[in-house]
């Protein structure tokens, strides 16, 4: 590195980001590639990574290559760059070819200096084709966990990524992420082929976040009683669930949103931007939200369901302080919910005879004979396929998932694949509407029979299963709701491109289809990552801050004095018989339970027969009371 590159780095920082210095260790990584080598970078959620890449690309002759997993991401940080008049562009799936090759031509012969692409597109033909030509100063990977198996969310895309050393080995790579244990940092460089170790790390300690684990019946009634009119981030698994989280919080009056993939691009963006500019607090989100996000006030993150893993429960719980100041990070835990985290993700791995049982149906639609193999994409109709095999239609979808992982078969899906409607009429309206218009009382009548009828609930739907049911065109199907949603009867957004799949090699005959060895250790991977959550929410005694840093090989640290644990251990040493009467008081803060319930919750610190002397130690000195068969605090 020269004393000029060196002293540019620090006058790009203050004209482009406003910065006068760099936050710690970025100015380390940067001069990693400035000096040509390779390097993993570990910064914590909000720890700047994206100028570790975006600087040096700017200091450098040429153009550098980001992979990125999100297309969500990848815009956000090309509008952000376009802003700041840095020449940035991106390739996805939603581009014409057209536009693809104008982009990858710019690239050659233009003057850009930022491309961001997803890891898929590194086999197409036309993208390494035109990166030979490329003068390319360094390739940047985010979310680089992605590449190892032993990660929390193990993309196999991920490892084509080494594949471009062969066209330009002198290249440096930046691999970057905000969590990592020490498997998955060793295996990360290996898959990358790095010339040799270099990984530069940031604690993974907040000091301002207090984390907490609120064990309760009924999440919704706890809740709202938690929740504050300030920045707050609530994640859910599933959309269904971010839509009625959001609406019972806005008939609470506190004002919130929702956000999940199945919205379209333009009202996810709507909404994002909403958030940031304050415009509502709370926002009700899928693990969707919040990559790339800069907003430094949030001051609760709540999860309302148990994460997959302690790397992505690190990584949304560090959207919460980034500013400094104190904030939340609130697990809500119901007996049971480590079961369903297990069966969760036990689902997402259909057994081998399924998978098969899929191709065929698959095959027999659009009469695809064995040995097939052309360039033709054939469209995937989830709703007809696990009608005809009777599966429910989350299983398909997870079986065209591994087909796809296998290498059987690849996505070629353009745009938003799935369509939606919901109700803007209520039942009596609906009725008036139909007395008078009889033309589309079949398609109602339809539509509230196989799908659950809720007013404002977005509900997704197959076009043409609703053909096949009402025996009419698809032609027709859409007109009809195009009909609706102008009546205003319900909303429909009708999807931009069906879910397309082509066949990667000639097609085998079923029996021939199986599961790799990479496939299975994936699976045994991901339940084990969860079994390590499970540990975390279970945890009575240890402070959760010092379980997580030890999670995450980091095993030289003090107390936090900020968690609930911690705020347990305090009582314990001014009263050492308190401590369960304390957590007895403080389960009891939020609903009302009964004495099983509260057994089930802490039979890890107590049995039976201390926590009922307990009990009645608390209601002889009238801090608790039995209430309708339920202790509740007076």
């Amino acid at each position: 590195m020269d004393l000029n590159q060196k002293m540019n780095k620090h006058k790009l920082l203050l004209d482009f980001w406003g910065y006068e210095s760099f936050r710690p260790l970025q100015e380390e990584i940067i001069d990693q590639i400035l000096e040509k080598k390779d390097v993993l970078a570990l910064l914590p959620t909000g720890g700047g990574k994206s100028i570790c890449y975006q600087l040096p690309a700017l200091v450098l002759d040429g153009l550098c290559i980001v992979v990125s997993p999100l297309i969500a991401l990848m815009k956000d940080q090309v509008d952000l760059l376009r802003k700041k008049n840095i020449p940035a562009e991106m390739i996805n799936s939603s581009l014409a070819k057209k536009d693809i090759d104008r982009i990858l031509d710019n690239c050659i012969y233009g003057e850009i200096k930022l491309l961001y692409i997803s890891p898929e597109r590194i086999q197409s033909t036309l993208f390494r084709e035109r990166f030979k030509k490329m003068n390319i100063n360094f390739i940047a990977i985010d979310e680089a966990h992605c590449i190892s198996q032993w990660g929390y969310d193990f993309r196999p895309s991920y490892l084509k990524i080494a594949t471009l050393r062969e066209l330009k080995p002198q290249v440096p790579f930046m691999a970057l992420t905000a969590s990592a244990t020490k498997k998955v940092i060793l295996d990360v460089q290996d898959k990358l082929i790095f010339a040799e170790s270099n990984v530069i790390k940031q604690s993974f300690k907040r000091n301002n976040i207090h984390y907490k684990v609120i064990n309760c019946e009924c999440k919704i009634t706890v809740l709202k009683k938690i929740i504050q009119k300030e920045c707050t981030i609530i994640y859910v698994r599933s959309r269904k669930n971010a839509e009625k989280i959001s609406n019972e919080l806005n008939q609470n009056g506190l004002l919130s949103n929702y956000y999940h993939a199945g919205l379209s691009n333009e009202k996810r963006s709507r909404i994002q931007t909403d958030w940031l500019n304050n415009e509502f607090p709370i926002i009700v989100s899928t693990n969707a939200f919040g990559m790339g996000i800069d907003k430094s006030d949030v001051r609760t993150v709540i999860h309302f369901d148990l994460p997959e893993s302690m790397e992505s429960f690190y990584q949304e719980s560090g959207r919460a302080g980034r500013d400094g100041n104190s904030s939340y990070s609130i697990l809500l835990r119901s007996v049971g919910d480590e079961e369903k985290l297990i069966d969760r993700i036990q689902s997402s791995f259909p057994p081998i005879k399924i998978l098969q049982n899929v191709m065929q149906q698959f095959c027999n639609m659009h009469q695809i004979p064995l040995g097939f193999f052309e360039q033709t994409s054939f469209e995937v109709d989830f709703d007809v396929i696990s009608s005809k095999l009777k599966l429910p239609k989350k299983v398909v979808f997870y079986a065209f998932k591994l087909l796809i992982d296998e290498g059987y078969l690849s996505n070629t899906t353009e745009g938003v694949f799935t369509s939606f409607i919901s109700f803007n009429a209520n039942i009596v309206e609906i009725n008036q509407f139909t007395l008078k218009n009889q033309q589309y009382e079949q398609l109602i009548n339809m539509i509230m029979r196989s799908y659950h009828f809720s007013l404002n609930q977005k509900t997704t739907i197959s076009e043409r299963l609703m053909a096949k049911r009402l025996n009419t065109s698809i032609e027709n199907v859409y007109s009809q709701l195009e009909a609706l949603d102008h009546f205003e009867i319900l909303s429909y957004e009708k999807s931009s491109s069906a879910f397309k799949v082509r066949f990667e090699s000639p097609r085998v005959n079923i029996s021939k289809i199986v599961l790799s060895k990479k496939t299975i250790q994936n699976q045994i991977n991901r339940i084990e990552l969860a079994k390590a959550m499970i540990k975390y929410v279970l945890n009575f005694k240890i402070c959760r801050n010092q379980f997580m840093l030890s999670y995450f090989d980091e095993n030289k640290t003090s107390p936090c004095h900020n968690c609930d644990n911690c705020e347990l251990v305090t009582k314990r040493k001014h009263n050492p018989s308190k401590i369960i009467e304390r957590a007895v008081i403080m389960t009891l803060t939020y609903e009302h339970k009964d004495a099983k319930t509260i057994h089930d919750e802490f039979e890890n610190m107590i049995n039976k027969k201390e926590l009922i002397k307990v009990i009645k130690n608390l209601m002889e000195k009238n801090t608790i009371k039995m209430e309708n068969n339920k202790l509740v605090l007076n």
